[in-house]
């Protein structure tokens, strides 16, 4: 078995294409992507020749608006093209990261009140003070 990372750092029709080219040479037997495996289930939207980019997955905390998460897709994403490349060849492709809902779950951290600054960094003058 062997396993070919495909690296892309500038997203643009030249890097689309070199990747769909290299995956057309490797013939893989399955494709992963960066992005949230919650998402998988919705690869199979993107056999619809109906459906063209842009396009894309949003994960989101509902009542929550600013807990939210997109991964958007041009016609010139490689991600795009990889996705097409496998759904049209017939091999598996999967997202490979973290699952969303672990970094939309993360609790916020609230800043630190004037009272609980004074006493996390021993300032002058609080030796005495009543917590």
């Amino acid at each position: 078995m062997s396993v070919s990372v495909l690296g892309v750092r500038h997203h643009g029709p030249g890097s689309a294409r070199s990747l769909r080219d290299e995956l057309e040479r490797l013939k893989p037997d399955i494709v992963l992507i960066e992005g949230p495996p919650e998402a998988d289930g919705l690869v199979e939207l993107a056999k619809d020749p109906g459906l063209e980019p842009p396009v894309a997955l949003l994960a989101h905390v509902p009542g929550e608006p600013s807990k939210a998460a997109f991964w958007p897709f041009a016609v010139f994403s490689p991600e795009w093209q990889a996705i097409r490349h496998a759904v049209e060849a017939g091999i598996p492709v999967r997202f490979c990261d973290l699952p969303a809902a672990h970094s939309l779950a993360a609790e916020r951290e609230e800043p630190a009140g004037p009272e609980e600054e004074g006493a996390q960094d021993g300032a002058p003058g609080d030796e005495g003070r009543d917590a």
